[in-house]
């Protein structure tokens, strides 16, 4: 009978004890790492705001080669984007994270939920401060404790056991950042396809470039309408860009509609047939928007630089007059 009371009475002790220190004990686990990258904070805040960046540069995404991501459709960059990720479950595990709040260039808010292994929720969040040309990073992660649970924080620092995870996942922020050209998030994506051999029947001439819509618009509905014989059956007309004289504004440039499978058009003086080779390309899709136009061919033209590729002529801009779309295309060797 005492030694039952005696072990009655020990675990009160243990339960008043536990419940003391939990209330001493912090109710979380904090690490704040802060880094120096020089790059304006916009350039910053467009790579830390996309999802699918953050596994090029977290350490854990880069630990784990069997890992796979999921998405939940949502348009990444917005609140409300998540990606589930699964892997090895030493390593990676099962879990999500999801953008749950933004400052547009300030700050940029996750929840993460750990599913495998272990079940754990963590906060992690991002502050942005602009220092002239230069951009501090502070990512600061938390994991809440619940009592009496927390009690286990006076043994154990996240901070001392993980905290130079942390710090390594901000130098490879900091190495792509500044490595990489800045990115409009509005910059379309480009794709690397090919082109069928391809004929048109086309009108080529120098145009100023203050007068190509008249240009187009003109002979696109002469050779559809007459040459063509409303035998087309897209709705894609096409321009061909030769020559560009940047110093007087204008380009060598031929409307042009595909020829059908089997017609024999009756050209007339200027027309012409020309013959596109079959070929590789490199490609992005648009608004038929001056502005967004002007950025594509910005991508197009950067990605060119970037992987030392030639771009053959014409250049090839696709209108789609269903849907006032436009696909540019670089023909590349």
């Amino acid at each position: 009978m005492k030694f039952i009371r005696g072990i009655l009475l020990f675990l009160v002790f243990l339960t008043i004890s536990l419940f003391a220190f939990s209330l001493l004990a912090p109710d979380k686990q904090q690490v704040v790492k802060s880094i120096v990258i020089n790059a304006p904070v916009k350039k910053v805040y467009e790579q830390i705001v996309l999802l699918q960046n953050f596994n090029n540069w977290s350490v854990w995404g880069q630990s784990d080669s069997s890992i796979r991501y999921t998405s939940n459709q949502f348009p990444d960059g917005q609140v409300g984007t998540t990606i589930m990720w699964e892997g090895n479950a030493l390593l990676s595990g099962k879990g999500k994270i999801a953008l749950t709040g933004l400052l547009p260039q300030k700050q940029i808010s996750h929840h993460i939920s750990l599913l495998e292994p272990q079940k754990l929720e963590a906060d992690s969040r991002f502050d942005l401060q602009e220092q002239g040309n230069a951009t501090t990073v502070t990512w600061t992660f938390t994991i809440p404790s619940k009592k009496p649970w927390n009690v286990f924080n006076l043994f154990f620092s996240l901070d001392k056991e993980k905290g130079t995870d942390f710090e390594r996942g901000l130098q490879a922020l900091k190495l792509i950042i500044e490595k990489s050209p800045v990115k409009d998030r509005n910059a379309p994506r480009v794709i690397a396809a090919h082109f069928a051999q391809t004929q048109y029947v086309a009108i080529k001439q120098r145009v100023l470039w203050a007068d190509l819509p008249g240009f187009f618009n003109t002979h696109f509905h002469h050779l559809e309408h007459y040459t063509l014989k409303d035998s087309a059956t897209t709705p894609l007309r096409t321009g061909l860009f030769y020559k560009k004289d940047q110093k007087e504004l204008q380009s060598d440039v031929a409307a042009a509609i595909e020829v059908p499978a089997g017609f024999r058009p009756q050209l007339q003086t200027p027309e012409e047939l020309i013959g596109i080779p079959a070929s590789k390309t490199l490609e992005a899709g648009t608004k038929n928007d001056p502005a967004l136009k002007d950025l594509a061919y910005k991508t197009l033209d950067d990605y060119v630089a970037e992987k030392q590729l030639k771009v053959k002529t014409p250049v090839i801009e696709q209108y789609n007059i269903k849907d006032s779309t436009m696909r540019i295309i670089y023909l590349v060797e």
